[in-house]
């Protein structure tokens, strides 16, 4: 049995105002090539770069939340290498002292377990521009992205599996996105990664394959599964397996040889001689440090600690900071529902009432509103303020009317911004309690379905509930359900 051993190497663009080195804008979204373009970051003789602090601040702020050691002396360094979309034909990062050291990120994993993963470094470096490749065979080349701010992280080989290494890229996608300093958008390239993997049935490791510019997690996970495949393949046949960087074919679904893997040494690293060295100091590390926000695994401790909701209800949370902002606001207006009235209900079952209604029927209908397409705290509160939902999720727990009633409610609360009692009252859809109507209702649909009752007393339960159904109908939704099941079982005996 071979055992995989992975390492990661992550790159993600910082999300600052200009590029690394120079005043030009920073706009991954900016469709027109080479507008944002100066000597400077075209590398024209006699320019010298200047570190934007900005991206400095934020490498700091990354290597806090993932527990790293902040060095308080750093440099950068040129990594000389030819490829066309790099003007300077060198890349300034860094070498040997990288600001953030020794940190790890715990991850959660589909059997319940967490595990935690070593990171080796972040450092900072600047990125390449783009290779548009057109079908008659050239090319075009787009500098927009040259010089724009990127970091890059290196995990320890600690991960062993394809799951492994998507949830780690997963988690990171969320936790840049938390402390803002990346959109870490795959799609637009904001965030690439590439698998270092080998496999052995010793304790010492296997060749080493690099898997590069990985643009999904999906490709992740599938890159990964299919070079265990092949690599496993070749050492079975007696074939060794080739030290090489290779690409994903995304059509054939397969790892592609590119070139045979560099060693550091090729790349002929010495520090930059236009660029000061770091320093930090410990006052501005502090000072960063008062700017970490509340991040996804503090979130999921205190929303199980203090709402009682389900691992799954918590990552719909964790991964929406909007909704998940929208939810606390509720069950804040929850909390002063109950203490104005004697309410029956306990305030943890209206909290996950409350959170089931959120995460099915309000997500319905904001993935059927193209204008919600991309919604903000604003636009959510204008279609349903937080009081509003919080009276409906009461009116719900308290037994005042029916689930199917609930949501007739809440499409028009969505649709006119109307309070849910207001409606309740001009549409005339309060719950129906009053036993002696209900059994009206009961004793027509029994004499309309006299098959269904005699199924019923044959012990076939399904009639029970087909029963129920259609009292419920009858009554348009509006019969205490309770009162219905109750009432139904006196009638049938």
């Amino acid at each position: 049995m071979y055992k995989t051993t992975i390492g990661l190497e992550i790159h993600f663009e910082s999300k600052t105002k200009s590029k690394m080195f120079c005043s030009c804008a920073n706009n991954p979204d900016e469709k027109t090539p080479n507008k944002n373009v100066c000597p400077i970051c075209m590398a024209h003789p006699g320019t010298l770069p200047v570190i934007n602090e900005e991206a400095i601040n934020n490498i700091i702020l990354t290597g806090l939340a993932l527990h790293c050691e902040i060095q308080n002396h750093s440099k950068f360094d040129r990594k000389s290498y030819f490829y066309p979309d790099l003007p300077k034909g060198y890349q300034i990062s860094q070498f040997d002292l990288p600001i953030c050291k020794n940190g790890y990120l715990d991850i959660h994993l589909d059997d319940g377990t967490v595990k935690r993963i070593r990171i080796n470094r972040i450092h900072m470096e600047e990125d390449t521009g783009r290779l548009n490749h057109a079908p008659d065979g050239s090319s075009l080349v787009d500098f927009n992205r040259a010089g724009v701010p990127l970091m890059e992280l290196v995990t320890e080989p600690d991960i062993n599996s394809a799951e492994e290494a998507k949830k780690f890229a997963q988690e990171l996608q969320l936790i840049l996105r938390y402390i803002n300093v990346s959109d870490a958008d795959m799609e637009k390239g904001q965030m690439r990664c590439e698998v270092n993997i080998s496999i052995s049935k010793t304790e010492q490791l296997g060749t080493k394959v690099e898997i590069k510019n990985l643009n999904s997690f999906r490709v992740v996970e599938k890159s990964i599964e299919f070079e265990v495949k092949r690599q496993t393949e070749l050492l079975d046949e007696g074939k060794k397996v080739t030290q090489e960087t290779r690409g994903w074919h995304d059509t054939k679904q397969i790892t592609m040889e590119q070139r045979n893997k560099e060693d550091s040494f090729e790349y002929r690293y010495f520090p930059e001689p236009d660029l000061p060295p770091l320093n930090i100091s410990n006052e501005m590390i502090n000072d960063i440090q008062g700017r970490l926000p509340e991040l996804p695994e503090g979130k999921r401790n205190r929303f199980s600690e203090e709402y009682s909701l389900d691992a799954k209800s918590i990552e719909f949370y964790i991964k929406d900071e909007v909704l998940s902002d929208y939810f606390e606001k509720i069950v804040s207006e929850l909390k002063c529902w109950r203490e104005d009235r004697d309410c029956k209900n306990d305030l943890i079952n209206s909290i996950k009432v409350c959170s089931n209604y959120l995460s099915t029927d309000l997500q319905a209908l904001i993935k059927n509103d193209s204008e919600m397409k991309e919604y903000d705290s604003i636009k959510l509160e204008k279609k349903i303020t937080a009081e509003n939902f919080a009276e409906l999720i009461c009116m719900i727990t308290e037994g005042d009317i029916s689930s199917s009633i609930a949501k007739i409610i809440l499409l028009e609360m969505y649709n006119t911004q109307k309070d849910p009692s207001d409606i309740l009252d001009a549409k005339g859809l309060k719950q129906i309690n009053d036993g002696g109507e209900i059994d009206k209702i009961i004793s027509d649909v029994l004499t309309k379905n006299d098959k269904a009752v005699e199924d019923y007393k044959k012990g076939k339960q399904n009639s029970f509930t087909f029963l129920v159904g259609q009292v419920m109908a009858a009554s348009k939704g509006k019969a205490n359900p309770q009162t219905v099941s109750e009432l139904l079982k006196k009638k049938l005996g």
